[in-house]
């Protein structure tokens, strides 16, 4: 009996040490498990919620941080845009330049061999601008006729377009030559040529100012002019205010804050002024073109005085900006044969060099180049009219085509030119 006894107590507490064994592994077995868990979850110290009450680890964005570094930029960086704008002065057409393009077989007018030469020239730039000086009417009620009241064919308007230009100024001292009548007319055939202007209205606008874009390039342009050879008069002062841009300090703040609320990157200034045949700016151009600068106009591009003046490439108000204070006559009859000066010959394709950085969003004005013209007048063969051509100088002084006199006309005609543009021009 005590045998059967002992031999329980022993099996008993040998159960009981196994169960205890057993039970103390469990627990330590469960420990590492749950500190390893542990390990793996964000602490207080690293838990991050967004606005949501999400919970963020800061490892994860780590993480992507990692993979975006190793990833190649998807963004890239905008390119500087370079764009060129020509100009050039006054377009006008006389009697003799009209009947010179008359052909009497069809009873219609050519007037795009008078352009053909700098064609090339006009048409590369990424947008031209000129001064059209005189009105398209029509014949019915005024005949097409030259000084002192202009109208001129509507196929000048197809040449001044086949040439290349895209922006015209109709506004100057000739623009009421042929009343409300020929300023409504003219801006009519333009439109039917999509050809651009400014200076000029139908009816009054919303804004005087036209908004170009130009391979990204925002230019505002703008245009007025200093007189109207007294013929104010034949519009009513509503019309005169709706359809006319007269210099006026006030308009021109306005038209300035326009181009500067609409985002434009330069602002181009077409203004009418000074004195006929006067080969220097006078003071009122010089204070007018001061007030233009101090607004916020980058570029004038002056006409009226029939020669070319001064030209000023300066820095002002910590930006480089360009005046030209009269571009001369691009094509007209004014001429030594007419006992006007030699200048009046003479006129010049400006062409400016434009830079909108892609950083920074900046424009700039990069460089300024100048190609002297001149205007070859010659007796059509077998005919008792003239026949007309724009020279660009340095490709035709030394042609074939032209005479020994014309050439001589021709270096005349560039050194005068270059020694108002180019300060730096020695013969």
């Amino acid at each position: 009996m005590r045998k059967k006894t002992k031999y329980m107590i022993r099996r008993i507490i040998l159960l009981v040490l196994l169960i205890v064994i057993f039970t103390g592994a469990f627990f330590i077995i469960s420990n590492l498990i749950n500190n390893d868990q542990k390990e793996d979850l964000p602490n207080d110290d690293n838990i991050i919620t967004n606005p949501e009450g999400e919970i963020k680890d800061p490892q994860n964005g780590k993480d992507d941080e990692n993979k975006n570094q190793n990833k190649p930029d998807d963004v890239s960086k905008k390119e500087d845009i370079n764009i060129t704008i020509s100009a050039v002065g006054d377009i006008m057409f006389h009697p003799r330049q009209i009947n010179g393009a008359y052909d009497s077989a069809t009873g219609t007018y050519n007037f795009k061999p008078y352009f053909e030469p700098i064609k090339s020239i006009i048409e590369s730039a990424d947008i031209a601008v000129g001064n059209f000086e005189g009105t398209t009417c029509g014949d019915d009620i005024y005949e097409y006729q030259g000084y002192p009241l202009f109208n001129a064919p509507d196929e000048v308007l197809d040449a001044i377009k086949y040439a290349g230009f895209d922006v015209l100024s109709t506004i100057n001292n000739h623009s009421l030559d042929t009343r409300k009548t020929g300023v409504i007319r003219t801006i009519e055939k333009m439109d039917a040529r999509g050809l651009a202007h400014v200076g000029t209205y139908v009816e009054k606008p919303e804004t005087r100012v036209i908004m170009q874009d130009v391979k990204g390039v925002k230019i505002a342009f703008l245009a007025y002019t200093e007189m109207l050879n007294g013929l104010d008069s034949v519009l009513s002062p509503e019309d005169l205010d709706a359809m006319i841009n007269k210099l006026d300090e006030s308009k021109i703040k306005d038209d300035i804050a326009y181009a500067k609320e609409n985002k434009a990157d330069l602002i181009v200034m077409i203004v009418h002024w000074g004195d006929e045949y006067m080969q220097t700016p006078n003071a009122r151009q010089k204070d007018w073109a001061d007030f233009m600068l101090s607004e916020g106009v980058d570029i004038i591009f002056g006409s009226h005085p029939h020669v070319i003046q001064d030209a000023e490439d300066l820095i002002y108000n910590d930006k480089r900006v360009f005046v030209a204070y009269s571009t001369g006559n691009f094509i007209s009859n004014q001429r030594t044969e007419e006992e006007l000066p030699a200048q009046t010959e003479d006129g010049v394709i400006l062409t400016l060099k434009i830079k909108k950085s892609g950083e920074t969003g900046k424009t700039t004005i990069e460089d300024i180049e100048y190609t002297p013209t001149w205007v070859y007048r010659g007796k059509q063969e077998g005919k008792t009219t003239f026949t007309y051509r724009i020279l660009p100088v340095m490709e035709y002084i030394e042609s074939g085509d032209y005479s020994a006199e014309a050439k001589e006309r021709m270096r005349r005609s560039y050194k005068d030119t270059m020694s108002k543009l180019d300060k730096e021009f020695s013969e």
